[in-house]
């Protein structure tokens, strides 16, 4: 009886350090993509008060969006190939690379919305985020429908996105320009709320299995780099799809 007594509290412990080292993985995983949000945040504030964005748009606003557009697909796209071969160390540049270029891009938005109509939309996408998130993390239902449905309609949305951007350069298109815009938005909510949920339960697994096996640093931290690009990439994203319905552009 006192073997078994034994035995039951020595499982528990083990039980108990499993909680405590994932629940530190996944704490890991949203400070580093708060830490990218920050510095996309510095980036855009920096452009659109120094002035460089009101230049930048002089020079040909158009064209220097397009690029960066391309730059950022560039970049998510070299990530996953990076993780098997480069270091951590690089694999982290990256990302915070990233945010900085994603900074670019909010500080186009920051000129085309009002300063006011950005942050209640952040505000919402927050929220709206922070429970998507919670929901995966606790849910025991399994969504890996939700994320295969998304992530086909991910690139539906990536397409309508780039056809929009070129909108502005063929003069065809122009007059979808507002058909697009509105499309694309509806269609981002929807991928990514249900991108958001699928991957934090995806993110749990992973904490758990990395906690049981008593992975090593390195492991440790590409999973905590790679989970915040991929929910930097949601709740972003997100961001920009409330923003297209529901900010208010300057006069």
């Amino acid at each position: 009886m006192m073997q078994y007594s034994s035995t039951l509290e020595t499982s528990i412990r083990s039980r108990d350090e499993v909680e405590i080292r994932a629940g530190k993985y996944i704490t890991g995983v949203y400070v580093r993509m708060m830490l990218g949000v920050l510095l996309t945040a510095v980036v855009a504030y920096t452009l659109v008060v120094t002035g460089a964005m009101d230049q930048i748009l002089l020079a040909g606003g158009s064209v220097f969006a397009l690029g960066v557009f391309i730059l950022q697909f560039a970049t998510v796209m070299m990530f996953r190939p990076l993780m098997q071969s480069a270091s951590v160390g690089k694999v982290r540049a990256l990302y915070y690379f990233y945010a900085a270029i994603t900074g670019v891009t909010v500080g186009f938005v920051g000129m085309v919305y009002t300063a006011a109509s950005i942050l209640n939309v952040f505000a919402a996408a927050a929220f709206a985020f922070g429970g998507l998130a919670a929901f995966g993390h606790t849910t025991k239902r399994n969504l890996g429908v939700v994320g295969t449905f998304c992530v086909q309609a991910l690139w539906m949305t990536i397409g309508l996105s780039l056809i929009y951007l070129l909108s502005g350069f063929v003069p065809f298109l122009r007059p979808f320009a507002q058909t697009l815009n509105i499309t694309t938005g509806i269609l981002g909510i929807l991928v990514f709320s249900g991108l958001t949920a699928y991957e934090s339960q995806q993110l749990s697994q992973s904490a758990y299995t990395l906690a049981r096996s008593q992975a090593s640093e390195a492991s440790i931290s590409l999973y905590t780099t790679s989970g915040a690009l991929t929910m930097y990439l949601n709740f972003i994203n997100l961001f920009f799809s409330l923003l297209r319905l529901f900010g208010d552009r300057r006069r």
